[in-house]
């Protein structure tokens, strides 16, 4: 089982008493703890002696409690990434003996670090990181990355700085007082606060999913990430292995309007902030469907051949290739933030400030709707005209007319939004709606026409586009993308795509058939009430990266829909 901290800088993932993945000084960086994709990664794990039971829960959003029950007595760690700094703390309350394995390597993994009293320097660098610990108990180093602790209890920290000139070892820092409790207990504090409590059926998967949410920003730019691992596999020893540490304009979309019907209407704003400064007047309004977590020009994608991948699924990837497609969707999710915005606080000063912007990309989709894409899901194949892309163009300029009368002039893309609607029902419909117009197959991504307006829940080719749906892609309760792609058969269900189904059950009355859906994922996501990107039903786990941010979106603003429908819903 895998847990996520986040401090909204960066974030960390532990499975178990181990941290095996954190990227510093930010999400997108380069990992000096990569066990999680290379047994010989680098770690800072706790390790108790066998047997033993354990048990995960957050204590609040973002700090983890690990409880270990050995016939010798308890162990209580409780993790955070304290607010502000790129430093992970580790309150331990033990009545065990237990060993500390601190064994940072740079670089993904590549850069085995170089010894300096508490320090470890990157030898190909200027970076460090520092073990530190107040600890009541007994303590000795046994070799260069192991500690035996006594039973005790108190504070392991690693510290990274991005320079050895800074960071809790530097000569800077003997003029500054070094504590961690109060950290701690600010970081504490801060995440109790900040996630809204509900109670009801789903108390704890709405709760995990806002924090989820929130964790995903990262709070200098505003910038959401889509998930902060890299090359968790799709299929566990197959080549689909996927960088999702950046900020792509439809996830992040997606995530401001989740965060939105959860009333965190500043959040939504710093992220739909975000997004209109990357709008260009000289091309595609989004030029690249993604862009780093500081809203520049996102890395090209390589591969990491030190690194022997997660249960051995090669090749692990950083990076992003799909930053070097056309995907024609992604301005239509954004308007729908946008507007959504817009409905819900009557921004009008906000829109004025950024009305060139909102203007240019309708203007820009009304030119090009007849393009050709990668579509939705970032097919590396033959770019074609994707149905669910033209969907969303209408989306566009359907939003943009309501903000251009919000704002007291015309709507000036009447005419080409029943234009690209004339195609959709001319070419992409063969009964149901399809992938393409060459393809006889039905695509789960046509479940967010009624979700944003296209047809009515009740319309005759929705509903028999959900039949299909229903009939070609549901298994055991969740939903596939499709059948196959260009890498051939789309082997897991999809969950983003299960809570889309969740939500147009919910929207056509049938209530009782969402709830169900929702509680399937309840159930997977286990104890801490994470979900991942797919889901393997046959082996009961989840494949793709993980914690998948929009999935947890979604399942958000499904329990919106479902409080909409009946009272006490999460």
């Amino acid at each position: 089982m895998l847990a996520f901290i986040s401090n909204q800088l960066t974030s960390a993932i532990l499975q178990e008493t181990s941290v095996v993945w954190f990227p510093v000084p930010k999400f997108d960086s380069p990992s000096v703890f990569s066990k999680l994709l290379d047994e010989h990664g680098g770690e800072f794990s706790i390790l108790p002696e066998p047997p033993y039971d354990l048990d995960q829960r957050y204590e609040t959003p973002m700090v983890l409690t690990t409880t270990v029950q050995s016939e010798r007595g308890k162990m209580e760690v409780t993790d955070l990434l304290p607010v502000g700094e790129t430093v992970i703390i580790r309150r331990v309350k033990s009545e065990i003996p237990f060993r500390v394995v601190f064994n940072p390597v740079f670089h993904y993994g590549l850069y085995r670090s170089v010894q300096d009293r508490e320090r470890r320097i990157n030898p190909k660098g200027r970076d460090c990181v520092a073990f530190l610990y107040q600890y009541t108990g007994e303590v000795k180093q046994e070799d260069e990355v192991t500690w035996a602790f006594s039973e005790g209890e108190g504070y392991l920290v690693a510290n990274y700085s991005s320079d050895t000139r800074h960071g809790a070892l530097s000569e800077r820092a003997k003029t500054l007082s070094l504590e961690f409790e109060r950290p701690f207990a600010k970081t504490l504090d801060y995440w109790r606060r900040v996630v809204k409590e509900r109670g009801g059926e789903f108390r704890e998967l709405y709760r995990t999913s806002l924090s989820v949410l929130l964790g995903s920003i990262y709070v200098p730019s505003g910038a959401s990430i889509a998930s902060p691992t890299t090359s968790l596999p799709e299929v566990v020893g197959s080549s689909r292995n996927w960088d999702y540490r950046f900020a792509w304009v439809r996830d992040s979309s997606i995530i401001a309007e989740s965060l939105l019907d959860a009333g965190y209407v500043v959040e939504a704003r710093s992220i739909i902030r975000f997004l209109l400064s990357l709008v260009n007047f000289t091309s595609k309004p989004f030029f690249y469907p993604l862009y780093s977590i500081e809203g520049t020009i996102p890395p090209p994608e390589r591969k990491i051949p030190w690194l022997s991948g997660y249960k051995g699924s090669r090749p692990v990837r950083v990076g992003n290739g799909a930053s070097t497609q056309v995907q024609l969707d992604v301005e239509g999710f954004f308007m729908a933030s946008l507007h959504k915005y817009l409905q819900i606080t009557g921004d009008r000063v906000f829109l004025e400030e950024n009305w060139d912007r909102v203007r240019y990309i309708a203007d820009w989709v009304a030119e090009n709707w007849d393009m050709k894409d990668s579509g939705i899901w970032e097919d590396r194949g033959e770019p074609r005209h994707y149905v669910h892309s033209k969907v969303m163009m209408w989306v566009a300029l359907d939003r943009a007319g309501k903000i251009s009368e919000f704002m007291g002039f015309d709507d000036e893309w009447r005419e080409r939004r029943e234009e690209i609607r004339k195609w959709v029902m001319e070419n992409g419909v063969k009964g149901y709606f399809v992938r393409y117009p060459e393809s006889r197959e039905v695509d789960a991504s046509i479940l967010t026409a009624p979700l944003y307006g296209f047809v009515s829940v009740d319309d005759k080719t929705f509903l028999e586009t959900l039949r299909k749906v229903e009939e070609d892609l549901v298994v055991d309760g969740f939903v596939k993308r499709y059948r196959a792609d260009f890498m051939g058969e789309a082997k897991h269900p999809f969950l983003l795509t299960t809570a889309w189904l969740a939500r147009v059950y919910i929207k056509m009355g049938q209530v009782e058939k969402g709830r169900k859906i929702l509680r399937r994922l309840d159930q997977i996501s286990g104890g801490l009430r994470l979900l991942g990107e797919h889901f393997d039903v046959s082996a009961g786990e989840f494949t793709g990266n993980f914690p998948q941010v929009f999935v947890h979106a979604q399942v958000v603003s499904a329990l919106k829909d479902l409080g909409g429908a009946r009272e006490g819903y999460a």
